[in-house]
C-alpha cells in the first residue's frame, strides 16, 4: 500500500496496531506470516556448472581439436603449448564466475543490526531481522534505518538517502501525507531500510520488511538474470571462431583431396593437411587476448580504474553511450559556495580567495554569519563534519580568511534557536567581548526577508524598502533558476533576553551554492563527443539541478524526469534524444540501459548507490565508485574507479579502444600468415608441384616464427587519433571489409613470393616441369628451404606492417614496440639455428647462401612496396569521404 499518501491514523488501522506498538505474541504471529526482515537468498550456481561454462566457446572446441591433431602427428610440444593456453584461459574464466552472487551478499550485510522497538508498551532493542510490519521504531542521529517505515513524530529529522535515490544532500522529513504520484525521492514522510539518519530523531511505523522494502525491490532486480549475450569481445571472438572453423575444415579437406589425387604419399598428405588445419587455428588468440587485456589492466590501474573482469576493458572501448551518475562522478561531491550577493552586487566565488572579496567589511560580515550560525565542525583530518550545506559555509569563510575555530573563540555561542522545517531558519546568540550580544540568523531567503527591517548597504544599515525587497527576491530567484541552493543571512544586536527573537533583523546578503562540476570532466565530455560517444546523465537530483550541471559540462540534449518516463511508457521512443534523466527509479535506470542496448548501443553505466546496482549489472559494463560507492554497487560492477571521477572513465575508454586495435593487429598478422600457408600448399598442388612445405615446417612457423611477433602486437602503443574515431559497432566483426581487402593484397604477395622462390630454386637446380622429385633429394630440400625461409621473413615483415592500418613502415614509428622488435629478432635467431645447425635435418632444410638471402630480401621489398601503395590508396579514399 502507498503508506506515504495516507494519514498516520489510516495506516494504524490498516496495520492493526496502536501507538504502544505490537505485543510480543502478535509480533511472533506476524514474523511467521511475513518472514524475517532480511533479503532472500538466491540459489547459487554449482562449481561444476561454472567449470562447464568455460568450454562453451567455439574457439575452445577448436583448440581441443588442435591438441588431438598435434598428438596424432606426434608433436608433443605443440600439444603441451596449446593445452597450457586452454587450461590457463579456462582457469581465469572459472575464477571470474565466483563473483556472481556477491552483490546480493553485500546487500545482506546492510541488515543484521539492532533497532529500538516498541514492544508490549516498552522500548526494547531487537535484532533487525525480527522486525515486522506494524512495529514502531525509534530513530536518532547516526542510526541505520532497519526497515521501510512511515514517520509518526520527528524533530529536525534529515536522512541520507543517496544510496537509494541519488539525492546528493540529506533530505528533510515531515509527517504529512504526500501525493500518491510522488517519486521515491519526494516521499518526505517515509524512511527506508539501509539509509542513515543524518540529523534529528523520530518515531516511525514499520510498513515493509525484507523483500518488501525498497532495498528488497533492488535485490529482486539484482537477482534477475542479465541478458546473456556476453561482452562484445566475446561475441566477436565467437563469430570469428565459427567462421574460421568452417574455413579450416573446408581448406584441410580440399588440400588433402587435391594432394592425394596428385599422387603424393597418403600418410604424408594426411599429416600435411592436419598440420595446415592446426596452423590455421589461432591458438595464440586466447593468449593474446589475455595478455593484451592484462596489459590494459596495468595501464588503467595507473589511471585510477580497477578492472575486475578482463573482457570489460574491450567492452568499455566499444562503448557508444556512457550513462553517468552526477554526484561525485561528474561533480566534486562537495557543496561549495559559487555566488554571493551583498551590498546590491553579485560576486562569483570559487575554491580560491577572490580579489573582489579582499578587505570588504560587508563580505566579512556575511562570511562570519555563515561560519558562526552553523553546527558543522572541522574534523582532525582536515575535512569538515556536518551537514553539507553548513560545511560549504565554513569552507567559504575559510577561503576568505575566516577560521571558524578562531571565530568561535572570539564570538562564543551562548544560546540558539534551532532550525525546523516550519520556520526554515536558524539563529544563534553570541557574546561579543566588551560589546554586548549579537544574533546571527540564516534561512530561506523569502522567509528571512519577512523578518528584516533593514539591509546593509555601504556598511550602513538602511531601511528595507519595497524596491530593495524586490531586488533581493529577484536575485534569489535568479540563483535558484541556475540550480543553486540559496541561503539568506541577517543579524542584529541583542540588548536583553527579550530581544533574542527572529524579528527586526538586518539583512546581510545571500550565499548560493551547489555541488560544482569537476573541471576535468568538461574536457572529458568534449573528448567523448569527438569520439562519437554519447554522454547521458542519470541522477536522483532535481531536473533543474541536473540541467544546470549538464549545461556547464557541455551535455546537450533533452531532459526528462522519472515521472515523464512513466507517462510515455516506451522509453525507446525518446532514449536517443534525451541526455539528462532526473528523479528516476532503479527500474527506470534499467529500462534506460535496456532501451539503449536495443538500439545496438554498447552501454557503460556508472553509479555509487544501492539504487544504481541493478543498472550496473544490466549494462554492458558497470562502473562503480571506489571511494564514495556502496559495497553493493562495487560488487554489481565490472570496473571500479579509485578516484570516483568521470574523466577516469574516458581514459579507460581510450585504453579499451587500444586493446581492440591491438587485437585487430594480431588477427590480421596471424590470418595473413595462416592464409598464405594454406594458399601456398593448395596452389602448389593445383599446378602439379611437390608440396613446398612439410608438416614440421608448417607447425614451426605457426608456433614460433609467426606466433611470437603476432603476440607482441598485443603490446602496441595506442594510436594518437584513437579518440577521434567513432566507436566500434556492437555487432561489428573483427575482420571487416577493409581488412579482407588488405589480406587479399598481402596474402597474394606472400603466396606469390614463396611459390616464385620455390619454383626458381627448382629451376636453378636443373629441374624441369613434370620431373619427379624425391623428398630427400638436395634439389627439393634447397627449394623447400627457400619457400620455408621466405615465408618466415615475409611474415616477420608483415608483423611490422600490422602495427598500423594507415601508416606504412617508413611513416610509422617502426620500433615503438620493443616487444615486437624483440620477438622478431628472437624468431629470426631461432630460424637461423634451424638452418645452420644439425636441427636442419629434423626440419628438412639446408643452409642458404648470401645470394639466397638477397633474393629473399628482394621479395620482402615487394611486400613493403605493396603495403605502401595499399595504405596510400586507403588514405586518399578516406580523405575524399
Amino acid at each position: 500500500m502507498d503508506t506515504f499518501a495516507e494519514s498516520a491514523e489510516k495506516i494504524f488501522d490498516k496495520l492493526q496496531v496502536t501507538p504502544d506498538g505490537l505485543t510480543s505474541e502478535e509480533a511472533a504471529r506476524r514474523l511467521k506470516r511475513y518472514g524475517e526482515n532480511r533479503l532472500r537468498e538466491e540459489e547459487k550456481i554449482s562449481v561444476w556448472a561454472i567449470f562447464l561454462q568455460q568450454f562453451q566457446s567455439v574457439l575452445v572446441w577448436l583448440l581441443i581439436f588442435a591438441i588431438l591433431v598435434s598428438l596424432l602427428l606426434g608433436d608433443v610440444l605443440e600439444s603441451v603449448v596449446i593445452g597450457f593456453i586452454l587450461v590457463a584461459n579456462s582457469a581465469i574464466g572459472f575464477l571470474q564466475e565466483f563473483r556472481a552472487e556477491k552483490a546480493l551478499e553485500a546487500l545482506k550485510r546492510i541488515s543484521g543490526l539492532k533497532a529500538k522497538v516498541m514492544r508490549d508498551g516498552h522500548v526494547v532493542k531487537l535484532e533487525t531481522r525480527l522486525l515486522v510490519p506494524g512495529d514502531i521504531i525509534l530513530l536518532e542521529t547516526g542510526d541505520r534505518i532497519p526497515a521501510d517505515a512511515r514517520l509518526l513524530e520527528l524533530m529536525n529529522l534529515e536522512s541520507q538517502e543517496s544510496m537509494l535515490t541519488g539525492e546528493s544532500t540529506p533530505v528533510s522529513k515531515t509527517t504529512e501525507a504526500v501525493p500518491p504520484e510522488a517519486p521515491l525521492a519526494e516521499r518526505f514522510n517515509m524512511v527506508y531500510s539501509g539509509t542513515m539518519v543524518a540529523k534529528g530523531r523520530a518515531t516511525a511505523l514499520v510498513t515493509g520488511t525484507g523483500m518488501e522494502t525498497e532495498l528488497g525491490r533492488i535485490a529482486e532486480l539484482l537477482s534477475e538474470e542479465k541478458d546473456g549475450r556476453g561482452s562484445p569481445l566475446q561475441r566477436k571472438i565467437n563469430r570469428f571462431s565459427r567462421r574460421l572453423a568452417l574455413i579450416v575444415i573446408v581448406a584441410a579437406v580440399l588440400m588433402f583431396l587435391l594432394t592425394w589425387m596428385s599422387g603424393e604419399d597418403l600418410l604424408e598428405t594426411f599429416k600435411t593437411a592436419l598440420s595446415l588445419a592446426v596452423a590455421a587455428i589461432p591458438e595464440g588468440l586466447p593468449a593474446v587476448v589475455a595478455l593484451t587485456l592484462a596489459k590494459g589492466v596495468q595501464r588503467m590501474v595507473k589511471k585510477n580504474a580497477i578492472v575486475r573482469h578482463l573482457p570489460a576493458i574491450e567492452t568499455l572501448g566499444s562503448s557508444s553511450v556512457i550513462c553517468s551518475d552526477k554526484t561525485g562522478t561528474m561533480t566534486v561531491n562537495r557543496m561549495s559556495v559559487r555566488k554571493i550577493y551583498t551590498d546590491g552586487s553579485e560576486i562569483e566565488v570559487g575554491e580560491k580567495k577572490s580579489t573582489e572579496t579582499s578587505g570588504r567589511k560587508d563580505l566579512e560580515l556575511l562570511f562570519r554569519i555563515g561560519a558562526l550560525c552553523n553546527d558543522a565542525r572541522p574534523d582532525p583530518d582536515g575535512g569538515i563534519f556536518g551537514d553539507p550545506t553548513e560545511a560549504a559555509l565554513l569552507l567559504s569563510a575559510k577561503q576568505h580568511g575566516l577560521d571558524s575555530l578562531e571565530l568561535q573563540g572570539r564570538y562564543p555561542r551562548v544560546d540558539e534557536i534551532g532550525f525546523d522545517s516550519e520556520r526554515k531558519m536558524m539563529s544563534t546568540l553570541h557574546d561579543v567581548s566588551g560589546a554586548g550580544m549579537v544574533m546571527y540568523t540564516k534561512g530561506a531567503p523569502d522567509v528571512l526577508l519577512k523578518q528584516c527591517t533593514h539591509v546593509m548597504m555601504n556598511n550602513v544599515e538602511v531601511p528595507l524598502d519595497d524596491a530593495l525587497y524586490r531586488d533581493i527576491l529577484q536575485k534569489n530567484e535568479a540563483f535558484a533558476q541556475n540550480a543553486l541552493r540559496v541561503l539568506g543571512f541577517a543579524w542584529k544586536e541583542v540588548r536583553s533576553g527579550d530581544d533574542f527573537t527572529e524579528d527586526n533583523l538586518v539583512f546581510a546578503g545571500l550565499q548560493a551554492m551547489n555541488d560544482p562540476p569537476r573541471p576535468e570532466v568538461i574536457d572529458a565530455v568534449a573528448r567523448c563527443r569527438s569520439a562519437g560517444i554519447k554522454v547521458v546523465m542519470i541522477t536522483g537530483d532535481q531536473k533543474l539541478t541536473a540541467e544546470a550541471i549538464g549545461q556547464e559540462l557541455g551535455i546537450t540534449g533533452q531532459a526528462m524526469t522519472g515521472a515523464d518516463l512513466e507517462e510515455i511508457g516506451d522509453i525507446g521512443e525518446v532514449v536517443e534524444e534525451v541526455s539528462i534523466f532526473a528523479r528516476v527509479s532503479p527500474e527506470q535506470k534499467i529500462n534506460i540501459v535496456e532501451a539503449l542496448q536495443k538500439k545496438d548501443h554498447v552501454v557503460a553505466m556508472t553509479g555509487d548507490g544501492v539504487n544504481d546496482a541493478p543498472a550496473l549489472k544490466q549494462a554492458d559494463i558497470g562502473v562503480a565508485m571506489g571511494r564514495g560507492g556502496t559495497d553493493v554497487a562495487r560488487e554489481a560492477s565490472t570496473m571500479v574507479l579509485t578516484d570516483d571521477n568521470f574523466a577516469s572513465i574516458v581514459k579507460a575508454v581510450e585504453e579499451g579502444r587500444a586493446v581492440f586495435d591491438n587485437l585487430r593487429k594480431f588477427v590480421f598478422s596471424l590470418l595473413a600468415g595462416n592464409i598464405s600457408e594454406v594458399m601456398i600448399i593448395i596452389l602448389a598442388v593445383l599446378v602439379g608441384l611437390k608440396l613446398p612445405l612439410v608438416a614440421i615446417q608448417i607447425l614451426w612457423i605457426n608456433l614460433v616464427t609467426d606466433g611470437l611477433p603476432a603476440l607482441a602486437l598485443g603490446f602496441e602503443p595506442k594510436a594518437p587519433n584513437i579518440m577521434k574515431r567513432p566507436p566500434v559497432a556492437r555487432f561489428s566483426f573483427i575482420v571487416d571489409r577493409l581488412m579482407i581487402v588488405r589480406l587479399v593484397v598481402v596474402c597474394f604477395v606472400i603466396t606469390a613470393g614463396c611459390l616464385g622462390l620455390y619454383i626458381n630454386a627448382l629451376y636453378s637446380s636443373g629441374w624441369s616441369w613434370g620431373d619427379a622429385l624425391d623428398s630427400a633429394s638436395p634439389d627439393y630440400l634447397y627449394a623447400s628451404t627457400m619457400a620455408f625461409t621466405s615465408l618466415v621473413i615475409l611474415e616477420m615483415v608483415n608483423a611490422f606492417h600490422a602495427k598500423s592500418e594507415t601508416e606504412n613502415i617508413f611513416t610509422l614509428k617502426a620500433f615503438s614496440n620493443p616487444w615486437l622488435t624483440g620477438a622478431v629478432a628472437f624468431s629470426l635467431v631461432l630460424h637461423l639455428v634451424v638452418l645452420y645447425s644439425p636441427l636442419n635435418h629434423v626440419f628438412h632444410s639446408v643452409p642458404l647462401g648470401i645470394a639466397d638471402w638477397g633474393i629473399i630480401l628482394g621479395a620482402s621489398a615487394v611486400l613493403i612496396l605493396a603495403d605502401i601503395v595499399f595504405k596510400s590508396v586507403v588514405k586518399q579514399r578516406n580523405a575524399t569521404l
